[in-house]
């Protein structure tokens, strides 16, 4: 396991201390759990921003050909086979 060295505010320090007392887990074990929860979260903004970039290009591309009807197409398809 790596070891680091950080700075942090005297009255955050204590406030982690205290937390971890109640959680009855080390300063260490939770500032890498509260790293871990900081990282997925970051993962999910991710996530959601790609979901919003494709629904921009879906979008984009929806304007650019017009009005679809994919059960009209289905059924075309369905009738020529």
């Amino acid at each position: 396991m790596a070891k680091v060295n950080v700075s942090i505010p005297e009255n955050v320090l204590q406030e982690l201390d205290k937390a971890a007392r109640q959680a009855s887990t080390s300063r260490s074990a939770l500032l890498s759990k509260a790293a871990r929860k900081f990282l997925q979260d970051l993962e999910e903004q991710r996530q959601v921003e790609r979901r919003r970039q494709a629904a921009r290009s879906i979008r984009k591309l929806a304007q650019k050909i017009g009005r679809w009807d994919g059960t009209s197409e289905i059924l075309k398809w369905r009738d020529a086979h």
